[in-house]
């Protein structure tokens, strides 16, 4: 398996579900990801996937402890600022396609809030784009 876009999205699912055999199952074909080549889709997998730090610790062992490394955390911690995991996907060098998934997520997540605040998103448009360093 290849960890691309549709394929974290799929993932992130899987975590999101309601069924906890959903989440184990992720979980376990995660293990085999455990590396910092990964580290952008483990990161955006880690943040939007609603699940404790004891789950991922229990459930996801080396995943979790590549993670706790990168993030500095504390066990306890797992719902964390935006900045810190954006921070930490472009201060490792992330992938592009991991930093662009993070922001698309970041921008439904930020329309879901504002709709939720009242606020008209019918009549809004979040555009991000990653520059090139050229």
């Amino acid at each position: 398996m290849i960890l691309n876009k549709q394929e974290i999205k799929n993932i992130l699912n899987m975590l999101l579900s309601e069924d906890k055999e959903n989440a184990i199952i992720a979980f376990s074909c995660l293990n085999n990801y455990a590396s910092k080549k990964y580290l952008g889709e483990l990161l955006v997998l880690y943040q939007f996937g609603r699940t404790s730090a004891e789950e991922w610790e229990k459930e996801c062992k080396k995943v979790f402890k590549l993670l706790k490394n990168v993030l500095k955390l504390d066990s306890k911690d797992y719902r964390l600022p935006s900045s810190t995991v954006f921070s930490a996907l472009t201060s490792n060098k992330c992938s592009k396609e991991s930093i662009e998934l993070y922001l698309e997520l970041f921008t439904n997540q930020l329309s879901n809030n504002l709709y939720n605040m009242g606020y008209p998103t019918d009549k809004l448009e979040i555009n991000v784009k990653i520059k090139d360093n050229d």
